[in-house]
């Protein structure tokens, strides 16, 4: 039983540790800048090699767990995070490229840890898998026709880059409008974070309500608004108010998006879903990177900014669209 206890503290200070290293880069953002002395092109690289980096940890975790078992691939993942945070503080440009990417690496690493473990658990269902080939392989085939395939990809990868985008550049963003010499331009990603942790806590209730894809058309309403308030913000107080209703408004998305696996696909939705997360982590590799990149050519991160608007744009409009489409069976 102690050993259990043990074992339970140690995943959930994984997750919050987790949780502290993935937002990282946001605040930190604009004190990185100016030490390297980063056009917002180069800091853009930074979230791509976190990302990316992500990937890899996620492909090798299972290796990692059949070889050292899952509470020494906690800790390993644990100690990338710490290795890549320790060098990033003290580190040049190109030594903090890869540190980023060392603690993304074990940033997976620990995520891709419950993943591995709920496909380790044996539900009734899986006693009944013991169809015939021929009826798999025609499934196969089946779900890889299904034009709701790239929709749901396409959900997943905007996503993604759409939520980093604005958490990871809002604290820039208020730091060129905040003029004075406070600091509290690095609060504003707190702001963004913390009305998504409201907005998820509260959709269980809401969607007792309201069905899964109106719920996440009407966030999406408030995500576009939130955005298009940071692009007309001339104080913090304005950048606050975007970045809380944006975050609120994102907030049942991710999940929704995940349910959606399972209302279009049903028992089908395993042959896709880890497709659907490489997606995830590809959306936020490249949608920040291009707002700095957006940002370096105009000179104006205002109109890089335009990007998660169009990402959350993008979202509705699939949403609407599809909010109809029937299983596939």
């Amino acid at each position: 039983m102690a050993r259990a206890s043990a074992g339970t503290l140690l995943v959930h200070a994984a997750f919050v540790l987790t949780g502290v290293m993935t937002t990282l880069l946001g605040p930190m953002l604009p004190i990185f800048s100016a030490r390297w002395t980063l056009s917002d092109s180069q800091a853009g690289y930074l979230f791509t090699a976190q990302f990316a980096s992500s990937i890899l940890g996620v492909a090798l975790s299972s290796v990692l767990v059949h070889r050292f078992g899952y509470r020494l691939t906690i800790v390993f993942g644990l100690g990338f995070m710490a290795a890549g945070a320790g060098l990033l503080a003290q580190a040049s440009w190109i030594v903090g490229l890869i540190s980023v990417c060392i603690y993304g690496f074990g940033m997976t690493v620990c995520l891709a840890l419950v993943a591995i473990s709920l496909g380790c658990i044996h539900l009734p269902v899986d006693a009944k898998r013991d169809s015939p080939k021929a009826p798999a392989i025609e499934a196969n085939r089946k779900i890889w026709k299904s034009p709701l395939v790239p929709v749901l990809g396409a959900l997943f990868f905007i996503y993604v880059g759409t939520e980093n985008s604005i958490g990871g550049w809002v604290a820039s963003y208020a730091r060129r409008i905040d003029v004075s010499s406070g600091t509290f331009w690095a609060l504003t990603p707190s702001f963004f974070w913390g009305a998504l942790l409201l907005g998820r806590a509260l959709a269980p209730v809401m969607l007792r309500h309201v069905r899964e894809t109106t719920l996440a058309s009407a966030g999406l309403v408030l995500a576009s608004l939130g955005v298009s308030v940071l692009l007309i913000a001339n104080t913090l107080a304005l950048v606050v108010v975007g970045a809380s209703v944006a975050g609120f408004g994102l907030a049942s998305v991710f999940p929704i998006n995940i349910a959606l696996l399972s209302q279009w696909f049903g028992e089908m939705a395993s042959r896709i879903g880890g497709l659907m997360f490489a997606l995830s982590s590809l959306g936020g590799a490249t949608v920040p990177w291009l707002v700095g990149a957006l940002s370096s050519r105009f000179g104006s991160l205002r109109i890089g900014l335009t990007v998660p608007l169009v990402g959350s744009l993008t979202m509705l409009f699939l949403y609407l669209k599809n909010r109809h489409s029937p299983r596939l069976t």
